[in-house]
């Protein structure tokens, strides 16, 4: 607050910090993202196709045997793309239309205005992530070919 002289934070500002901590929070969880994906969708392959993973330790020590470890990270761009975009449209879109809705109706309830906020930011949250979503899961859920890739 002291660069923005008591103010709260710029639009671009909480943008920049949302992008970020999107990033590098998505990178660090990716291995685990990649594991769930992988057993939720594994149910879903041919019999002879599916990993039979029994648990999240094996599908980590599999993974790292049968493909690497940098396997690990397989669909990390999408994954942080999708953590990118999810901070930014929730972050900016639900402060900035509490704080509009607060200077345009100063009287009405605290909690109306974040019941409100919290809808525009919902929908601004969906659209901008959804995409990166779907990408990321058709990603992670490919199998490597013979020659590993």
């Amino acid at each position: 607050k002291n660069k923005n002289n008591g103010e709260n934070l710029s639009a671009f500002q909480k943008a920049y910090c949302s992008l970020f901590a999107g990033a590098i929070g998505s990178f660090i969880g990716n291995p685990c993202d990649l594991a769930l994906v992988r057993m939720q969708s594994d149910s879903m392959l041919p019999p002879d196709q599916r990993r039979n993973y029994g648990n999240v330790f094996q599908a980590f020590s599999r993974i790292v045997k049968e493909e690497g470890v940098t396997a690990c990270w397989n669909g990390s761009l999408p994954t942080m793309l999708r953590a990118m975009s999810l901070n930014v449209a929730m972050m900016v879109s639900y402060e900035e239309a509490k704080e509009r809705l607060t200077k345009m109706f100063p009287q009405q309830h605290v909690r109306l205005t974040q019941f409100e906020a919290s809808m525009c930011s919902a929908v601004a949250t969906s659209v901008c992530s959804l995409p990166f979503d779907n990408l990321k899961t058709k990603l992670q859920k490919m199998k490597a070919n013979e020659a590993g890739e």
